[in-house]
Parts: C-alpha cells; sequence; structure tokens
C-alpha cells in the first residue's frame, strides 16, 4: 500500500475574506499562493513550519446543495466538540493563545486530558467549524 501524507483541509464558506483573516489572526496561518478561479473566490493558507500542509478556503457554492448545519452555526456550545468533527492544532504558548481567545470574547470549552498535563481548548470559527488548540501535539489522539 502506498504511504499517504496529508496535503490540505478544505472548508466552504459564504465569505472567503472573512475566514481567511480568522485563521490568519487568531491561528496565526499566512496566506500561500493559490489559484486564481474567474467563478468563485479561494484563500490557500499555511501554518508557518508546515509547508506540506494546507488550508484551502473555498467560497461555496450558492448551487449545490446545503451543507449540513455546522455545530457552531446551531447554537452548540463549544463543550460538544471534542466528540464532534473538529480540526485540531498544538501550540508551545498555550496560556498565552488562551489570553488573546479570551480577549477576543470567543466561547471557548476547557479541558484536561487524564494525563493531567494536555490542556486543550475547544472553539468554533466564523462560519461555525470546531476548533481545538492543546498545550502539547498529543491531543486527543
Amino acid at each position: 500500500m502506498a504511504t499517504l501524507q496529508l496535503n490540505h483541509v478544505a472548508r466552504e464558506t459564504d465569505d472567503v475574506r472573512r475566514l481567511a483573516a480568522f485563521y490568519e489572526e487568531v491561528l496565526g496561518f499566512e496566506r500561500v499562493a493559490s489559484p486564481n478561479y474567474p467563478a468563485f473566490q479561494v484563500a490557500w493558507l499555511r501554518l508557518p513550519g508546515t509547508p506540506g500542509v494546507a488550508l484551502h478556503i473555498i467560497e461555496r457554492d450558492p448551487a449545490a446543495a446545503p451543507a449540513a448545519v455546522a455545530p457552531g452555526a446551531a447554537g452548540a456550545p463549544p463543550a460538544q466538540l471534542p466528540r464532534r468533527h473538529h480540526l485540531a492544532f498544538s501550540v508551545a504558548d498555550y496560556d498565552g493563545f488562551l489570553t488573546g481567545l479570551k480577549a477576543r470574547g470567543t466561547d471557548v470549552f476547557e479541558k484536561t486530558q487524564p494525563d493531567g498535563r494536555t490542556r486543550q481548548v475547544f472553539f468554533f470559527d466564523p462560519d461555525g467549524n470546531g476548533l481545538e488548540v492543546t498545550s502539547s501535539g498529543t491531543g486527543d489522539m
């Protein structure tokens, strides 16, 4: 069997600029070159230090069937995210990151793994996509 590597994760949105700005400002993503599609907008983003994995933000096709309602869009609290769909990241300065989220007024759910060392914060992006940031590289894998 061939060895696979993760290439990208795609998020669809009605507002490419708003969602890209969130990932840049809150999570530190950087824009990279992306295709110029005449019919719709896209933004390709990468985290510094992870050149092989991208986040593709793609304008939602209004003619396509509506997407299932995202957990955050339906008013679900971040406390439901540990067992729902989410993207997870790790950060060296967990406390600094958490302080920044709270300063933005972001609704968060915090928990600690049973090991007592791995701290996690769950929250939503502006489109209701679930996100997790953990204090180490282990997360909830």
